[in-house]
């Protein structure tokens, strides 16, 4: 049985991926030896794409919101801002603004050491992204909802 690093390691990573999710009856929309892409349908109706990065000893797993603007000067302050305030709170993960696609998309984010993840760990870091996510957006809207866009920015 190889050690938690070697669990993601080249020649592991896609076969571990593959058990974790199976195990937790999650689908797995694209994967590589260094990449996997997968796919949850939340309640809320919206669909998030979390994809799960290898690099030389740590794994990344990024979950992009629909929150995106042209330039950073479109950026609302007061989104940042509360978006730093959630990332304060949060054990795993943080919220980030990430060049995707020539769009400023903000992110939520989480780096973990190869060594620490195993399938509880694993499955804690994918939920708690999609449903910080989706957390974001069902608030974004329903402050839409009670006040018009102009107040906001």
């Amino acid at each position: 049985m190889p050690s938690l690093v070697e669990s993601f390691s080249g020649n592991y990573f896609q076969q571990t991926i593959r058990n974790y999710c199976s195990d937790l009856g999650w689908r797995i929309r694209d994967i590589s030896d260094r990449m996997a892409t997968l796919r949850f349908d939340m309640e809320s109706g919206r669909t998030y794409t979390l994809f799960i990065l290898r690099y030389e000893s740590t794994l990344e797993f990024t979950v992009s919101s629909a929150l995106r603007f042209d330039t950073d000067d479109e950026i609302p302050g007061f989104l940042s801002t509360m978006l730093l305030k959630r990332s304060a709170e949060k054990k795993i993960g943080f919220w980030c603004i990430e060049e995707l696609g020539e769009k400023q998309v903000f992110s939520c984010m989480h780096n973990a050491e190869m060594q620490l993840i195993d399938a509880g760990y694993f499955a804690a870091v994918v939920r708690a992204l999609i449903r910080e996510c989706d957390a974001l957006e069902e608030a974004l809207q329903s402050l839409l909802r009670t006040n018009p866009v102009g107040s906001l920015l």
